[in-house]
Formats: C-alpha cells, structure tokens, sequence
C-alpha cells in the first residue's frame, strides 16, 4: 500500500513538473506576413515596422497601401485605442507615430528614400517611398528586432555620460538622473498616477481586456499583453497563468500587485528618460517618431527600456510634469533607463498577421 502512494506522489509531482516546463516556455507567434498584391520584399519591410512599440501592445493603427505609386497611409484603428486610461487617445497617436517612423526606418533600411505628411487632426500620416539603389542595411533591422521592453530591475549606476549628451540630438528628448530632485518629481507622480489607476475599475476592466493569461489566448490573438511582456518567465509564468483568472486579473489584489511591481520599477533603475512636445494630435505623433529614435539609440547602447507613463494619462499631471521638470512643453513618454544586471533583453514579437490591419489598393 505505501509503495503504490509512494508511486502516486511520485507520478503525480512529475506531472506537475512536466506541466510547469511546458506552460513555462517560451511563447512562439508565428505572424503571417503575406498580403495578396504585395511582393516580398514589401511584406518583409512591413513585418519589421510593425514590430514598433504600442500600448498594451493593442498595435492600434492601420494601413493602406498604394504599391503602383510608392505611397502608403497609416491610420488609427477606433476598435483598438483604450478610452479608459486614454480618453484623449494621446498614446495610440504616440502609437502611431513609433509605427510611421518604424515604417520609415524599415524602408530605409531596405534601400528606399521616403518622405511623409502628417494630417492636421493627426490621423493619417502619409509615407511616399522610392528605390534608391542603396544596400539593405542589416545592422539597422537588427536594432528594430533587438528593441524591447524590459521590466526587470535596473542596476541604479548611472548611464554614460555620452549617451545622455547624444539624446539632446533628438528632439525633445532629455535625461534625469536618480541624483536630482527632477528624478523624485519624475517618481513622485508616476506612483501617485499608479495608484490612481489601480483604484480606476474602468482602467483595470480595460488592462483585463489586453491581457493574455494563456500561451494559447496569445497565439490566437496575436496582440495584448502576455507573461513574458510583463518580465514573468519560466515556473513562474507557470503558475501565473494557472493562478490568474480575467475575473481576478480585474480585482483588487491584481491592482494591488501591479501598484507593488510599479513602486519597484521606479525605483530600480538608473533614471528616466522624458520626451515633451506640443498639446496637439500632430505633435503626439511626432512624439512617437521621437520615441523610436530614442528606443533605437538606447538598444544600440545596451540600455534597456520600460516606459512608465502613468502620470502622462492625466492632462493636470502633464503640466505639472512640465513646470516641476522645467520642460518647455509638456512631458509625452516617460522612459525608465539603465543597465540590468545580466544578459540584454529580447523582444518578444507578438505581432497581428499583416493582412488584419492592411489593405492594397491597386
């Protein structure tokens, strides 16, 4: 009898192990990058451009794309924007412009000149493209697959000096160390902006929302948030995904949890980086274009990346940001920065499949 209950324990806990190495794996999305009427070499650029930075990974923009004249059209998708934590959808026209300048960049990088027009209500952003003849800039898609976020904790010594002078190059864009008083302003807000939202049922409802709590629910949607996103790997991804319902995901003790993990963030890291701009729909966009020259400088200097820009959802916090940081316009993205103890980071390319978000027009 005991020797069948010490096989039963036995069995049982190799079960268990085996599922957890499973469940624990590395989540793998296959993105379909085929698009009737458009060649290869087309469908690849778009590939590399969608992997741009967007909130809650909801990648809430659209495409139209004219193959005969060399033109395409970036639009914003209303099904995909987060009218809770982003009711002036300040960030999904951010989103947009890290996209456009992904695009851009991606383009370029195969060999193309491009120019762009951004519409006045920031909504449609325009991008002509012509062969150049150039070689195909490997080192350059190579950064756009290295870019990342990464929410492990940072090493508190500061970044290089070089680094900080070279970011005042992109505009808009500037460097607060944890020495200075602007650091604390810089926390001070983020948590108190955190907090805030933790309390906010609409805004938790809306995370849930984007939130995959499975390997498969990310491999069907192809979108949103998993575990690997939120720097959860291994056994304890794991038991996150067989402990964390939707339903608890919109509860208390989630919030409680992700204001605990934000609190740690602030404080591990190096510093922040802050990119401002005007208060209109074409200035946020170019914000965003900003953000993927900042993301793509720090990746090509090992500097690892998480944006925290809880204070920035809220139009008084923003202003106060503003005069506290002594900015000459108001902050638009908050970037936590430093080094992490350990090897760099990853992207994780959870993408849509290219045909759900673009259209050929002949």
């Amino acid at each position: 009898m005991k020797i069948k209950l010490i096989w039963f324990i036995v069995s049982f806990i190799l079960i268990v192990v085996l599922y957890l190495g499973i469940s624990g794996r590395m989540v793998e999305v296959n993105t379909d990058i085929t698009v009737d009427g458009l060649d290869n070499e087309t469908t690849k650029i778009l590939y590399y451009a969608g992997l741009a930075p967007s909130s809650h990974n909801a990648q809430m923009w659209k495409v139209t794309i004219y193959p005969s004249e060399g033109r395409l059209v970036v639009g914003l998708d209303d099904n995909r924007t987060l009218p809770a934590a982003d009711f002036e959808n300040r960030e999904a026209l951010i989103s947009m412009g890290a996209y456009a300048r992904s695009c851009i960049l991606a383009f370029e990088a195969y060999g193309y000149n491009t120019s762009h027009h951004i519409s006045e209500n920031g909504r449609a952003i325009t991008i002509n493209y012509t062969k150049n003849g150039m070689d195909k800039d490997e080192g350059l898609i190579a950064l756009m697959k290295k870019r990342h976020t990464d929410k492990r904790e940072y090493m508190p010594n500061d970044v290089p000096e070089f680094f900080q002078t070279g970011l005042h190059g992109i505009h808009g864009a500037v460097y607060f160390g944890r020495d200075g008083g602007e650091y604390e302003a810089i926390k001070h807000h983020t948590l108190e902006a955190a907090r805030e939202q933790a309390d906010n049922q609409a805004i938790r409802d809306e995370l849930d929302k984007w939130l995959r709590l499975s390997n498969s629910e990310v491999i069907n949607t192809k979108d949103g948030i998993c575990a690997e996103h939120m720097g959860i790997t291994g056994i304890k991804k794991s038991l996150y995904y067989t402990f964390i319902s939707h339903d608890k995901a919109r509860g208390d003790s989630f919030a409680a949890k992700g204001y605990e993990m934000a609190q740690k963030q602030a404080d591990a890291c190096a510093g922040f980086i802050v990119i401002s701009s005007g208060e209109n729909p074409v200035e946020y966009v170019n914000a965003g274009m900003r953000l993927m020259e900042v993301w793509l400088y720090a990746v090509r200097n090992n500097i690892e990346i998480q944006p925290m820009s809880y204070a920035l959802e809220n139009p008084g916090r923003r202003l106060a940001l503003m005069m506290e940081l002594k900015l000459p316009n108001p902050p638009q993205m908050v970037l936590r920065a430093g080094f992490v103890d350990g090897a760099y980071g990853e992207n994780i390319p959870v993408r849509r499949d290219l045909k759900e978000y673009i259209t050929v027009e002949k």
